[in-house]
């Protein structure tokens, strides 16, 4: 090996050992941790856990109120399957959303709709 591959090798090694993996699954996983990791220790304790999730759950509600504010385009407070032709997932699950039957979804409907997506893999105690 000449001596300008071997300086070319050595100089690429620590930007292959940093290049996102070729499957995107696990490229989530890892960007994932590494951004839990907050302190970068290489683990993630409860602590970091808890205020990733927060954080999470915090930018969906942002998201979720965001969304509901789009919809009602009568701005009157609650959407109607009408207005929830806007966002296809949201008419396509509109009866199973609209918890108390009333024919429209309110923003703590669509907020515990969040909720419960998020928490329906959580173990039970």
């Amino acid at each position: 090996m000449t001596r300008t591959a071997l300086l070319i090798a050595l100089c690429a090694t620590p930007l292959l050992a940093g290049a996102a993996p070729a499957d995107p699954r696990q490229a989530y996983i890892d960007s994932t941790f590494t951004a839990m990791d907050a302190n970068k220790d290489g683990r993630v304790d409860k602590a970091e856990y808890t205020k990733f999730q927060q954080g999470r759950f915090s930018k969906q509600a942002d998201s979720i109120d965001a969304a509901f504010t789009a919809m009602d385009t009568n701005k009157d407070g609650r959407i109607s399957k009408e207005e929830a032709t806007v966002v296809p997932e949201i008419a396509k699950y509109f009866a199973g959303l609209d918890t108390d039957g009333d024919g429209y979804l309110s923003l703590k409907e669509m907020q515990q709709a969040m909720v419960a997506a998020q928490t329906s893999d959580a173990p039970t105690r």
